[in-house]
């Protein structure tokens, strides 16, 4: 544990660290030796053929004739030689340098353009996966050329045409956030215009090119991003022109064809959390009343999100158990199409077994909305296992019918037929690509929990490093709120889910990538430090493994500098709590986080003194580097109150038991009331000494405090 209130490195810690650093700049410093020398002993090394040069030049004798080796004659003169461009020449010709400065000026407009149009590729990818329209106009206005940005509105569209309805959404969301403010309405109408254009290249690629744009134009006409009279003079050839006018005036001449428009991508519109799961219950609700799986088959794919297809599973069980009672066809019905989306490969057994655990884990919450839930539970689960999706010889399932066993999920092999007991062992790619699922949908929906149950279910406790770094490299080209998420992440899943050694682990492959993660985040060096220094201030990490790391790290790299510079910001007055507020944007702040504690310790005073409810409400809160100001706050709370020490001395043991106040905390929340005893007295009164001693020696008796904090 630290000795000094500023810094929350021991000297100790501090000093193997230096010696480890020390080390490393020797064996830097020894390879940049060698690798001079080499480069001297290399450039004293004369050419095996360093004579004269015996072949000619190619090119023809002064005088226009060809000399030895050459082909040069009289008739030729070898390369076409520039005309003269001084004005003094004889041969001066001025049209010819008219022409060079055109072609100068051509050449140099063709780079920028084709400059602008790979920066905006990028940047519309990005948004595509990040969904930040701020960025793009960010991105936008960084670029400048007001004047290209038809380039912009054209390639934002032509990509969505061969995405899904959730990337045609953002780009029409897109075009009307940024129509005027940043995209002149000039370029907006000259994009489209250029889009009419090509329609019959991209028809080609998206063979309902016609179909798509017409809408992307009726959505535009609509948001006010064209003008009515776009649609009506339609530019282009006067084919495909009147082909999309009458398609436009299909769409914008309709009853109610304005909000039809609006709601032109259908389900897949969604880029929430929660819009997601309205557009799951819309995709049922069609279903429950045409019962048409295919057109239900279509909707799902066109969400693409198959990380969040257990929601679907979810509700269709849901919807089934409400009707079992009373219209048992629908709930066949849907489990139908349940069986249906497993059997083809479109919901995965993963997912299955995962909306089936949701149902079944809050069961008891359902009953108190729906009496009869259990007995429509226990129908459907029937209809489940008559349907090939549990294996019916499961005892677990006979004898507890509202409790799912993920062993009891089939999966189907390669011939289609089910093989019962689950997915198989996930390949490395495979446990990539969920844990890149679980990472997304965590960004989106801050559930600690379900990322936990999502790695429970993964079962790969030797990928779980794997995890570790994909989560940090996802935050780093984000914002702050998300890397606030994967610091609370790694706090609240260490050690139940993540160990102190994957975690480890998954740093150490971090600084070993440090090189080529700063050529797509050129800040990378600073976020790797503060997301380290914060590990180790949630104490995920323990200080000792910055020196213990650098020894899998190359002398040269840039990991390094990381282990540096989180070495530095530790070593610094208060560097705890600058590194626990680290991320500006999505952390709290020191004054919130006090206020929230001390709102913990009242509702336990003045309720019926519950450890574990109090445990529960720090965890929830997600500041394990300032559980010191816990045991601050309690020992005031104890000043204030003496008649609460009793319960604050409990408080504290039990946060001990639990793990919630760590060890380190739990000395260094002491040491500081320790410390200002003398201002604690002058607010509490002489009492506060002694209740501090008290309190000190009971710890030390019961083993959560040592015997150098008692008074």
């Amino acid at each position: 544990m630290a000795s000094s209130i500023g810094s929350f490195l021991t000297p100790e810690q501090r000093a193997a660290l230096d010696s480890a650093l020390a080390e490393k700049e020797k064996e830097n410093a020894q390879k940049a030796r060698e690798h001079g020398h080499h480069k001297s002993c290399s450039a004293d090394r004369k050419p095996r053929h360093s004579g004269k040069v015996h072949g000619g030049t190619g090119g023809p004798k002064k005088a226009g004739g060809g000399g030895r080796f050459t082909w040069g004659s009289i008739m030729t003169d070898g390369e076409k030689q520039p005309g003269a461009m001084d004005k003094n020449d004889p041969n001066y010709d001025s049209e010819e340098e008219k022409h060079n400065v055109l072609r100068s000026q051509h050449q140099k407009l063709k780079d920028e353009v084709t400059a602008y149009k790979d920066e905006v590729l990028s940047i519309v990818e990005e948004y595509f996966s990040s969904g930040d329209i701020g960025d793009v106009a960010e991105s936008l206005e960084d670029l400048g050329m007001p004047g290209f940005m038809h380039y912009f509105v054209k390639r934002l569209v032509t990509l969505a045409l061969d995405r899904n309805n959730r990337e045609r959404e953002m780009a029409s969301v897109a075009l009307s956030s940024l129509y005027a403010n940043v995209i002149p309405p000039d370029q907006v109408q000259k994009g489209f215009g250029a889009l009419v254009d090509s329609i019959g290249d991209l028809v080609l690629d998206v063979p309902d090119a016609p179909d798509l744009l017409a809408m992307f134009i009726a959505r535009a006409v609509v948001d006010d991003v064209l003008p009515p009279a776009f649609a009506l003079r339609v530019p282009g050839s006067p084919e495909a022109a009147a082909a999309l006018k009458q398609k436009l005036e299909g769409h914008l001449g309709a009853r109610h064809g304005a909000e039809k428009v609006l709601r032109c991508w259908g389900s897949g519109a969604g880029m929430t959390y929660q819009d997601t799961k309205d557009s799951i219950a819309r995709l049922l609700d069609e279903f429950s009343a045409s019962s048409d799986s295919e057109e239900a088959s279509r909707c799902l794919r066109a969400l693409n999100v198959p990380f969040f297809h257990h929601e679907a599973v979810k509700q269709a069980l849901h919807r089934a158990i409400e009707a079992a009672a009373a219209n048992a066809t629908l709930a066949q019905s849907l489990v139908g199409l349940l069986a249906r989306l497993v059997q083809s490969g479109e919901v995965s057994p993963a997912q299955l077994s995962k909306g089936l655990s949701r149902v079944s884990d809050n069961l008891e919450d359902t009953a108190l909305d729906n009496p009869g839930a259990k007995e429509g539970y226990a129908a459907v689960m029937e209809m489940v296992k008559a349907a090939g999706l549990l294996d019916g010889d499961n005892a677990a399932a006979r004898a507890l019918p509202h409790t799912i066993s993920s062993a009891s999920i089939t999966s189907t092999n390669a011939n289609g037929s089910v093989v019962p007991g689950g997915a198989a062992p996930h390949s490395v790619a495979a446990f990539k690509a969920a844990s890149a699922a679980a990472i997304r949908e965590y960004f989106d929906s801050s559930d600690v929990g379900e990322v936990a149950r999502r790695l429970g279910e993964l079962d790969e406790p030797g990928m779980l490093h794997i995890f570790v770094k994909q989560a940090v490299v996802a935050s780093l080209d984000r914002k702050d709120r998300e890397r606030e998420l994967v610091s609370q992440a790694l706090a609240q899943l260490s050690p139940a889910v993540l160990s102190t050694d994957v975690v480890g682990a998954g740093f150490a492959r971090l600084l070993a990538a440090t090189d080529d993660l700063v050529l797509d985040c050129p800040d990378a060096v600073h976020l790797l430090s503060l997301f380290l220094g914060r590990a180790i201030v949630d104490e995920v990490l323990p200080p000792a493994y910055l020196a213990q790391v650098l020894k899998s790290v190359h002398a040269d790299s840039l990991g390094v500098g990381v282990v540096k510079a989180t070495g530095a910001m530790l070593s610094a007055r208060h560097g705890a709590e600058r590194l626990t507020n680290a991320w500006r944007g999505g952390a709290q702040g020191l004054d919130e986080v006090k206020a929230q504690i001390k709102g913990v310790l009242d509702e336990y005073v003045a309720g019926p003194r519950d450890v574990s409810e109090a445990a529960r409400c720090l965890t929830e809160l997600g500041v394990p580097g300032y559980h010191h100001q816990v045991v601050v706050s309690a020992c005031e709370l104890a000043f204030a109150t003496p008649a609460s020490e009793g319960d604050v001395v409990k408080l504290l043991g039990g946060l001990s038991a639990a793990n919630v106040i760590s060890a380190t905390q739990m000395a260094k929340g002491l040491a500081r009331v320790k410390a200002s005893l003398s201002e604690e007295a002058l607010d509490y009164g002489p009492a506060a000494r002694a209740a501090y001693a008290r309190i000190a020696e009971a710890g030390t008796k019961a083993g959560w405090a040592t015997a150098d904090l008692e008074a």
